[in-house]
């Protein structure tokens, strides 16, 4: 049975960079929303929030797409975004029909921190990424995150709070969760 390993969760929580260090250790290819969306954004560019919302949406709907077709090879795979219900439960239903094990990992923080980091990684972040205005206050993230979530998971979530932890620790963490899971 093939695996999948989905990392989701808070804003500026480090969800790419977790996916990049599990990545390696695994040797397991990853995709992130963020990287496709910014692809698009440089073709095709974005004069809106709606238009940046539809890159967002272009993006996850491309990494549905790509686990298809991973799936149809029974490759393994690292998926990272914000994940909605809507497209988990696309997930579970391909992975279900691919008979996949799947593993949710749920990055989350306490939320002055992520704002702080949400802050501090703008004016480095791809355009892409940036809101419409340029920053949100804290209230406007605090009521996203909240929004994030509320979210329903689909898939039994294991979640990791950033908040006292280190990079080493968090991805140490998380493959004790997948090992757990999954088996090595």
């Amino acid at each position: 049975m093939q695996r999948l390993i989905i990392i989701t969760g808070d804003l500026a929580a480090g969800k790419s960079t977790l996916a990049a260090a599990l990545s390696e250790k695994l040797h397991i290819p990853f995709i992130t929303k963020d990287r496709l969306k910014e692809i698009a954004c440089d073709i095709i560019g974005f004069h809106s929030r709606l238009e940046n919302r539809l890159l967002s949406e272009n993006a996850v709907s491309s990494m549905i797409y790509f686990f298809e077709q991973a799936a149809k090879v029974g490759q393994d795979l690292i998926m990272e975004a914000n994940f909605r219900s809507v497209e988990l439960l696309q997930l579970k239903t391909l992975a279900d029909e691919n008979f996949y094990r799947v593993v949710l990992v749920v990055l989350t923080g306490e939320v002055n921190l992520l704002y702080q980091r949400y802050i501090d990684r703008l004016p480095s972040r791809h355009i892409a990424h940036q809101a419409l205005p340029l920053e949100r206050s804290f209230e406007e993230f605090a009521t996203y995150i909240d929004e994030l979530r509320r979210e329903q998971l689909i898939f039994t979530p294991h979640e990791i709070d950033m908040s006292e932890l280190d990079e080493e620790e968090v991805v140490n963490q998380a493959l004790d969760i997948i090992y757990r899971e999954l088996g090595q």
